[in-house]
């Protein structure tokens, strides 16, 4: 096989993605809830916005964010209940390695190193960036459960408290009081009064 067709058959992979729901929303009663591509686009829109303002180089912040959950296309999106139940944890940089370890080296090394950045967010020695992309992730899911709070669905206030907890940059609490006082609609509406 020829770079191009690995490359290839990763990105049907990555595909996956778009067709694959966040599972935890199910639990709360959303019938068709988004797609972890879905999640992952606005995590990248998030992370770059929050490393433009902390200051962080906001094109890494934005890949890592985009990246972020490529291997649940082999371990699927395992909500928290889910989780709890599972004896073999594998982590996220081993799955990324072996949905890479076919693709030319560098470009291999680079989604293992995206991955790996992502995950490493949690512990001491991470990257401005990481932090960034980890705070988009928190944030997502709760403009997320907004979103669907204020389309009707009532069992959202335990993913927004989840969430208010967990952002830890600046920024991102910033934006996280503003995502709890503003509407999802608000830019709708004004935009309607102009």
């Amino acid at each position: 096989m020829s770079d191009a067709d690995r490359i290839v058959e990763f990105v049907y992979e990555v595909g996956q993605l778009k067709r694959l729901p966040r599972a935890g929303w199910l639990f709360a009663g959303v019938q068709h809830p988004e797609s972890v591509a879905a999640h992952s686009f606005r995590v990248g829109v998030l992370a770059f916005a929050l490393a433009v303002q902390e200051g962080a180089n906001p094109d890494r912040a934005a890949t890592l964010g985009l990246f972020h959950d490529v291997p649940e296309t082999r371990i699927g999106d395992i909500p928290y209940v889910g989780k709890l139940y599972l004896d073999v944890k594998v982590p996220p940089e081993a799955v990324a390695r072996d949905q890479v370890q076919h693709l030319p080296a560098p470009l291999a090394a680079h989604i293992e190193a995206l991955v790996a950045e992502h995950e490493a967010a949690r512990d001491i020695d991470h990257t401005p960036e990481a932090r960034c992309s980890r705070d988009a992730d928190k944030l997502e899911l709760l403009l997320q459960a907004r979103e669907y709070q204020a389309a009707g669905i009532s069992k959202m206030e335990r993913f927004i408290q989840t969430m208010q907890g967990s952002v830890v940059t600046d920024t991102g609490k910033a934006l996280m009081d503003s995502a709890l006082r503003i509407a999802p609609t608000e830019w709708w509406e004004a935009f309607g009064r102009r």
